[in-house]
């Protein structure tokens, strides 16, 4: 997407505004990343310092796999770890898809910006001031110096028409992780997939909510934080297991420690929450009966579902049918009739 006469500097962020390290694109023409190296790390991954790799995506999962090895199991709602620092004049209505209002990307959503092909820009090793960050896959295509306009915009359109322009091709995929399977599943009990939403998620701290990849306790919202590179932040949300307290451990015979959950906090995308009702009634009828610690956890998450009904408050027996999916005549847990919010302590 544009004439680069400066060596290609790319740095990774990864849910810091520091970035975890520097790499250095050697050749890149059109849309292809060639070889990378990586120039800057922190001094506990030195190792990793000067080591060449045949592309950039290469370089990314290389540096990723060593310094953020729980990376593939991240769901971001944005792919982009790397990100270059541009100066010069580069309009918004040129970048990625843009393209295809045009019919030059004949209407395919793709990040790369053939509009900007003949734009010159400069790139900096670190933020002066006098730029922006923009993903580095979005830049393509680079037009190497020296190559006249009308050669450089006919081989563009060229590649696009080869199909040699696509982020994810059989020789250019994104960086993206594996799909794997949702920690604490296994075969033939994998959750079906979440419906989809019509209505907005609430990230209101103290809500409920599944995470798939987290595994089968309810987990509710501590706090949430922006992550991302300066100009590009994007919220998370910090969730930790919900936790049996006060009447809940009562009735259900156990002391606070023997229904405490050793998983620590973690960090989610608002688009992989799962509303409770998606996934209780399942869990309940399926897996808790053997589950000492996912039953208390999840009578807890009943507990607090009746009491969040601070202006009509519903009994934990209805709170339970609500997130059960289930009719007013099934039968209800016995340890639900001591569950109610008038009763429950912290």
């Amino acid at each position: 997407m544009v004439v680069v006469v400066d060596p290609l500097y790319v740095s990774l962020f990864v849910d810091d505004p520091t970035p975890l390290a520097m790499l250095l694109v050697h050749d890149a023409a059109y849309f292809q990343f060639g070889t990378t190296e990586v120039i800057e790390t922190p001094s506990a991954h030195a190792h990793l310092r000067h080591k060449k790799y045949s592309h950039l995506n290469g370089a990314c999962v290389g540096v990723l796999d060593d310094m953020k090895p729980s990376w593939r199991t991240w769901t971001r709602g944005d792919p982009h770890v790397a990100w270059v620092y541009v100066v010069g004049e580069l309009p918004q209505s040129e970048l990625s898809s843009q393209g295809a209002r045009t019919g030059l990307l004949d209407g395919q959503h793709s990040s790369v910006s053939p509009l900007a092909a003949t734009r010159r820009i400069s790139v900096r090793r670190s933020p002066d001031g006098t730029g922006r960050w923009v993903p580095a896959h979005v830049l393509r295509p680079f037009v190497p110096p020296g190559v006249p306009d009308n050669v450089a915009v006919q081989r563009v359109r060229d590649l696009i028409a080869k199909g040699q322009h696509h982020s994810r091709g059989k020789n250019n995929k994104r960086l993206l992780p594996e799909p794997i399977p949702p920690s604490g599943t296994s075969s033939g009990s994998t959750p079906p997939p979440a419906k989809r939403r019509a209505t907005k998620i609430h990230t209101k701290e103290g809500l409920m909510y599944f995470v798939d990849r987290l595994g089968p306790l309810p987990h509710e919202i501590v706090r949430t934080e922006m992550r991302g590179p300066p100009g590009h932040t994007y919220k998370v949300l910090c969730m930790r297991p919900v936790e049996p307290t006060g009447a809940t451990c009562e009735a259900l015979g156990l002391s606070p420690a023997d229904a405490t959950s050793v998983a620590p906090e973690a960090f989610v995308q608002k688009n992989e929450l799962v509303y409770m009702s998606e996934r209780f009634g399942q869990l309940w009828f399926e897996r808790a009966k053997d589950d000492r610690l996912l039953r208390a956890s999840l009578c807890e998450a009943v507990s607090r579902f009746a009491a969040s009904y601070a202006k009509h408050p519903i009994s934990a027996e209805q709170a339970f049918r609500s997130l059960a999916k289930c009719s007013d005549a099934t039968p209800t847990p016995d340890e639900f009739s001591v569950l109610n919010p008038e009763t429950q302590s912290d």
